[in-house]
Order: C-alpha cells, then structure tokens, then sequence
C-alpha cells in the first residue's frame, strides 16, 4: 500500500501548511504528509465507491 500513496499528487505537504495556516490550524511538515495521505485515501475510496455503484 505503501507505493501506491507514492503517486503523483497534486498538493504539496508546503501547500496544506499554507492552507491549514490559514484556517487557523498549525501543523509540521510530517503532519501535513499524513493529513493529505488521509484525504488521499479517503477521495480514492469514495471515487472508487461511487462509480461501482453505477
């Protein structure tokens, strides 16, 4: 599982700093990669969900 969370993304960990930053949430580096692989996973799992149910 570990390769597939390596694939091309198109959010920096810098990026979700930046953006948490402004909402008023600090995080480091490291807690921003396991926030964006969290959503990562969960857009997959959603995605994949949606579209075999039709």
């Amino acid at each position: 599982m570990k390769s597939r969370l390596l694939e091309k993304r198109n959010v920096t960990p810098q990026q979700a700093i930046k953006l948490l930053e402004k909402n008023g949430i600090k995080v480091d580096e490291q807690q921003a990669k396991v926030i964006l692989d969290f959503l990562y996973i969960l857009a997959k799992s959603t995605l994949k969900r949606y579209f075999e149910e039709k």
